[in-house]
């Protein structure tokens, strides 16, 4: 007889006799635990025994960590092969919902239309360049936004504009394409504290006449206008003064014209600021037509599992 079978053979018989001289009640959760050698490669294990209901409840290493029969383990990984089988043999011969793929006349139309429109704008879009280097600034882009930053020993300079809504409503002209002229404020940071001068163009600034023509005694051409002033250290917040420039005199707002000229930003330069917006917001344009598209016909359906129609 084996050890095992000499060690836990003879529990039931005297357990019996501790629950009927009323030992041990009925039903108590009391084990037993023998220290034997098994053919596990854990080598010294536990056999755990009920003593009331007379039957071994697990097996496992001195850590107490249960340790399962290879068996079950077998059975185990036999029942995930089948199921993995399944579902590579489902995922073969798939069928779309065709409630899924339904598209109705009206967003077949809209699709129809706007595919056409996208292919138009593209092929506007070859004569149009959004460059990345404008002048002594780089320019970086987040979305709609765009920021054009020049960093020097005395000072960094950066312009921050959108061109979300910058283009003007006008009556359609093939003779006049449409341009971004996007409000751009300049930021002149000197260590830990920033001018800012929030700009503008004016709406006459690329028509072909002498409106935008400098006047006598004028300095400047009618390309664009500073709006407003305010300065301020780190962030600007509600409590920051914000002055409109039209209060200034005129020789403190030449000044300020003065200074922006001195960093670069000119009448030319403005002009070319115009021509990035216009390129950049060409692109956004396009990116919102072909993503109307796809929210047109909805997300494509998915493959398999109980929402594909594959059951």
């Amino acid at each position: 007889m084996s050890w095992y079978m000499r060690m836990f053979r003879p529990l039931p018989r005297t357990m019996d006799q501790v629950v009927r001289h009323g030992w041990l009640r009925q039903g108590s959760g009391v084990f037993v635990a023998a220290d034997y050698k098994g053919a596990s490669p854990i080598g010294h294990s536990i056999a755990m025994y009920n003593i009331t209901g007379r039957r071994p409840i697990s097996t496992g290493n001195w850590h107490g960590k249960e340790h399962q029969n290879p068996l079950a383990e077998q059975e185990q990984e036999e029942h995930k092969e089948q199921e993995q089988k399944k579902k590579r043999e489902n995922h073969h011969g798939f069928t779309l919902n065709p409630k899924k793929a339904e598209v109705t006349p009206l967003e077949r139309h809209l699709v129809e239309f706007l595919t056409g429109e996208i292919i138009e704008e593209r092929r506007i879009q070859l004569k149009l360049n959004a460059p990345l280097l404008l002048d002594d600034y780089v320019a970086i882009f987040r979305g709609s936004e765009v920021e054009l930053v020049k960093t020097t020993p005395k000072e960094r300079v950066t312009i921050v504009f959108n061109v979300s809504k910058s283009v003007p409503p006008t009556v359609h002209d093939e003779s006049t394409p449409m341009r971004s002229v996007p409000k751009f404020e300049v930021l002149i940071k000197r260590d830990e504290v920033l001018l800012a001068l929030h700009c503008q163009f004016f709406q006459t600034a690329f028509k072909d006449d002498t409106e935008g023509e400098p006047k006598p005694n004028q300095k400047y051409a009618d390309m664009f206008y500073i709006k407003d002033v305010s300065l301020y250290e780190h962030d600007c917040t509600d409590r920051s003064y914000t002055i409109e420039a039209s209060l200034f005199v005129d020789d403190l707002y030449d000044l300020l014209m003065d200074m922006l000229a001195e960093v670069g930003i000119t009448n030319e330069f403005v002009e070319k600021v115009s021509d990035l917006a216009t390129a950049h917001e060409h692109a956004s344009y396009i990116e919102f037509l072909e993503n109307l598209s796809k929210f047109a016909v909805g997300p494509p359906p998915p493959l398999g599992g109980d929402d594909g129609g594959t059951e």
